[in-house]
C-alpha cells in the first residue's frame, strides 16, 4: 500500500492528526473547527503565551466561543506547543503563519519559508501539506517545494503532497465563520488533492476545488484586489465629491437602489487589515517577473496609500476652520481597530493618521471598546482612554475613525466642540461636523 492510500485510511478511520502551523486569527478558529469535527490536532506557534493559554483553554481570538475552545482543549482533541519536532507526529499540516511586507513593502516571504523549513527537518513520509497564508501566485510550486525536498530529502508525489487553500477570514462577521464558509483547494497532483479535499471536508462544510496552486493563490488575489480596487474608487470620489459640495453618502444611498449592476461600496480613512492593503503589492511582485504593468490595481494601492495623509489634511482643515492649528490642539480618536466590532488594529488607517497628527505636534488620545492598548506604525504607545461627556468636551477635535456600534452619535454631537466623521456616524451634522 503505499502513502497515498496509507493516509486515506487513516483519515476515513478518523486516526489522522493535524497540524496547524500559527495559531493567529486564522489558525486557531481552523484548529478548534478540526477539533469540534473529532479529529486530533496538534497546534504550533512559537509564542509560548499563545501556547499556554491555548493548552488552559483561555481563548485569545473573538470569533471563537470561549466554551468552545475550553470544550476541545478538555476533550484532548486540541493541543498546542512550541517544539516544532511534534511535526513527525502529524499526518496534515496547514500552514497558517503571516506574510506581511518589508520596509521596502515586498512581500516578506520569511514566515512561510521558516514554516517550510521546520516541516522538511521533521515531517515523515506520507504527509499532506496545505498553504493557507496569503501569496503571490507561485509560491506553493516555486518557493515551498524546493524548500520542503531540499530539507526533508523526500520528493513530492511519492512521500508528501501540496495544495494551496487560501483562508477566507472576516473577523467580526457573525453569518460567517470557519465552518461554514465555502473553501478554495488546488493541489499539485490528483492524489494531493483527493486527499487534501477528504481533510478538509471535516471541518468545512463546502469545498470548491480547482486545478492546481496557482489558480487558488490568484483567487485569494482576486477576492481581495476586487474590494481594493472598488475600496480605493469610492474614496477617491468621496474626495473629489467633498470638493464639489456633494454628498457622497447620498450618492451611494441612491445608486444602491439600482437592482442591478452595482455593488455598494464605502468611503473611509483607508483599507486595513492583513489581506486588502498587502494583496497588489504581492501580485506587483509576482507581475514583475513575467514583465507586466498592473496600472489599475497600482493605482488603486497608492490611492489607498495616501488616504490618512488626506485625513490628516482634513483634521487640519476643520481646525483651521476654528482658527487652531494642528500643534498643541487635543485630539481624541474614536476606534483605532481597521473596521467596526472587532479588536484587530492591523495595518489600521487611524494608527498612520495618529502618527500624522503627532509629527505635527498634535496631542492625541484614543479610547476603542475593543482595543485597550496600541502600537501605531512609528512606535507611539497609547492606551485607550475612559470614554465620558468630559474626554469629549476636554478633546479640541474628535475624528471618528472606526464606526463601533458601541459609541453614541448623539453623547459625541452634545459634547463635542468639533467633529471629523470619516465613517458616516454621525447623521445629523452641525457645522462643527465635517465629514468625509
Amino acid at each position: 500500500m503505499n502513502n497515498a492510500s496509507l493516509l486515506l485510511e487513516k483519515i476515513d478511520n478518523n486516526t489522522e492528526i493535524v497540524g496547524i502551523i500559527g495559531l493567529g486569527y486564522v489558525g486557531l478558529p481552523l484548529a478548534v473547527s478540526f477539533a469540534q469535527a473529532g479529529v486530533n490536532v496538534i497546534g504550533f506557534d512559537k509564542s509560548q503565551e499563545k501556547v499556554e493559554k491555548i493548552n488552559r483553554g483561555d481563548n485569545y481570538i473573538k470569533d471563537i466561543r470561549d466554551a468552545v475552545l475550553r470544550e476541545v482543549v478538555e476533550t484532548i482533541k486540541l493541543r498546542a506547543t512550541t517544539d516544532f519536532k511534534r511535526i513527525k507526529d502529524c499526518d496534515a499540516l496547514l500552514i497558517c503563519v503571516p506574510t506581511p511586507l518589508d520596509r521596502f513593502r515586498k512581500p516578506d516571504m520569511s514566515y512561510i519559508e521558516t514554516a517550510c523549513m521546520a516541516i522538511g527537518q521533521n515531517m515523515k513520509p506520507g504527509t499532506f501539506i496545505s498553504l493557507e497564508s496569503t501569496t503571490y501566485p507561485t509560491t506553493t510550486e516555486d518557493f515551498m517545494l524546493p524548500i520542503i525536498e531540499n530539507e526533508s530529502g523526500l520528493k513530492h508525489g511519492p512521500d508528501f503532497w501540496l495544495a494551496y487553500s487560501p483562508e477566507r477570514v472576516d473577523p467580526g462577521n457573525e453569518s460567517f465563520h470557519t465552518k461554514n464558509t465555502p473553501k478554495v483547494l488546488g493541489a499539485i497532483t490528483k492524489d494531493g488533492l483527493e486527499i487534501g479535499e477528504r481533510i478538509y471536508s471535516k471541518a468545512i462544510d463546502k469545498l470548491h476545488l480547482v486545478s492546481s496552486p496557482k489558480v487558488a493563490e490568484m483567487v485569494k488575489i482576486l477576492e481581495n484586489t476586487y474590494r481594493l480596487v472598488n475600496i480605493s474608487l469610492i474614496n477617491e470620489l468621496a474626495l473629489l465629491s467633498n470638493k464639489m459640495g456633494i454628498d457622497i453618502w447620498e450618492v451611494i444611498e441612491a445608486a444602491k437602489t439600482k437592482p442591478f449592476g452595482f455593488q455598494a461600496f464605502y468611503p473611509g480613512p483607508g483599507i486595513g487589515g492583513h489581506c486588502i492593503p498587502l494583496d497588489p503589492f504581492y501580485l506587483e511582485h509576482i507581475a514583475k517577473k513575467y514583465d507586466f504593468d498592473l496600472s489599475m490595481i497600482h493605482a488603486a494601492g497608492h490611492i489607498n496609500m495616501r488616504m490618512p495623509n488626506y485625513m490628516y489634511i482634513k483634521i487640519a482643515t476643520a481646525l483651521n476652520k476654528q482658527k487652531k492649528p494642528v500643534n498643541g490642539s487635543k485630539i481624541l480618536f474614536l476606534g483605532v481597530a481597521y473596521k467596526p466590532n472587532i479588536d484587530d488594529a492591523r495595518e489600521s488607517p487611524a494608527l498612520q493618521i495618529i502618527d500624522l497628527v503627532i509629527k505635527k505636534g498634535g496631542e492625541v488620545n484614543y479610547h476603542d471598546p475593543y482595543i485597550s492598548s496600541v502600537k501605531t506604525p512609528n512606535g507611539n504607545f497609547f492606551r485607550s482612554v475612559e470614554l465620558t461627556e468630559e474626554t469629549i468636551r476636554n478633546a479640541d477635535c474628535i475624528v471618528v475613525a472606526t464606526n463601533h456600534n458601541e459609541f453614541n452619535p448623539e453623547m459625541i454631537i452634545k459634547n463635542a466642540k468639533l467633529i471629523v466623521d470619516l465613517r458616516n456616524v454621525i447623521r445629523n451634522a452641525s457645522d462643527s461636523t465635517f465629514k468625509l
